[in-house]
């Protein structure tokens, strides 16, 4: 199952950074920051109904972060091109 945004979803601007963040809850922040030490970059944040992912690249990876702080080091999303 591969996941990817729906139209309604995608923005035309990119948020900013700290938009990105404010949307992380604590256990999502902690796993993110250990994940840029390692040199990821935040791409962006998915808002779910249930909860926001958050997606990052770290070389040619994808990466995830649930809302309970778990990393998917192989996550099965699409990302579009810019």
């Amino acid at each position: 199952m591969s996941l990817s945004l729906p139209p309604s979803e995608r923005r035309k601007e990119a948020k900013d950074l700290k938009q990105n963040f404010d949307q992380l809850g604590e256990l999502q922040l902690d796993a993110v920051y250990a994940l840029l030490k390692i040199g990821a970059r935040l791409l962006f944040v998915r808002s779910a109904l249930v909860s926001p992912l958050a997606i990052l690249e770290h070389g040619e990876q994808y990466l995830t972060v649930d809302d309970e702080g778990r990393i998917d080091l192989h996550p099965a999303i699409k990302i579009r091109s810019h």
